[in-house]
């Protein structure tokens, strides 16, 4: 996928371009950082893999939280703590057996209950939305990303990236460090699956522009915040243009 994308932006003459991504996005913004094409200066992420490799390690191995850690750091770790331990199931289900999910194209009831519950923030923010409370999204937003999978009956096929992805073989967690050289940009929401700490991040990225603690948002930020994270993208940028 980044090689397709770095193709892409050269066939449409693009020279000095950057990558933005969180989630697969990000995944695949940091293997392009790594592939290093022609023209790729720098990426932004709002879901950095930024863990160090002695925290995943223990993690792992199921030992306590450090004494050490700073507060940001802590509440980093209970995030991640919560989420390997109760919130995997979805991406264990399409990482080991992507095609049992047929029912997906058989219920648009399904398929939304299947999308909401993504992670406990968002299933959570997305219950105020429809309790009638102000979060960013509205009833439609979220129906209409619902429909978007239904009509084009791609809800089990995009599952199968993570059956994929588990048959290359990668190495490495989905939020372990990768060792990004390019500069990168932060933005470290609060309810995302872990608040990447500012401690963390900035050994992960060696050259880090710009990293930013966000008041509020989820996973999805791009589409629940939309204002503040346009606002990121271009401050994390910001240097590249001048330099320009």
């Amino acid at each position: 996928i980044a090689r397709a994308w770095a193709e892409l932006m050269q066939r449409l003459g693009y020279t000095r371009y950057v990558a933005q991504g969180g989630d697969w996005g990000n995944a695949v913004s940091e293997v392009m950082a790594l592939q290093q094409p022609p023209g790729l200066l720098a990426i932004s992420t709002n879901m950095p893999a930024a863990v160090p490799p002695e925290i995943a390690q223990a993690m792992a191995r199921g030992e306590a939280p450090p004494a050490t850690l700073s507060a940001d750091e802590r509440r980093a770790w209970d995030q991640l703590d919560f989420f390997y331990k109760k919130g995997l199931g979805y991406a264990n289900e399409m990482g080991l057996r992507p095609q049992t999910l047929y029912a997906l194209a058989d219920s648009p009831v399904g398929l939304a209950a299947w999308m909401i519950d993504h992670d406990a923030r968002s299933e959570e923010l997305i219950v105020r939305v429809f309790d009638g409370g102000s979060e960013g999204l509205s009833r439609d937003d979220i129906l209409d990303n619902i429909t978007l999978y239904w009509l084009t009956n791609t809800a089990v096929s995009s599952a199968r990236l993570y059956w994929t992805t588990q048959q290359l073989g990668g190495k490495g967690g989905f939020f372990d460090a990768r060792g990004v050289q390019l500069p990168v940009a932060v933005m470290a929401y609060p309810d995302e699956i872990y608040q990447a700490p500012q401690s963390w991040t900035v050994h992960a990225y060696p050259k880090l522009l710009r990293y930013t603690r966000l008041p509020k948002g989820t996973h999805f930020a791009a589409w629940e915040q939309p204002e503040t994270f346009v606002t990121e993208l271009r401050a994390g940028f910001q240097s590249l243009r001048s330099a320009q």
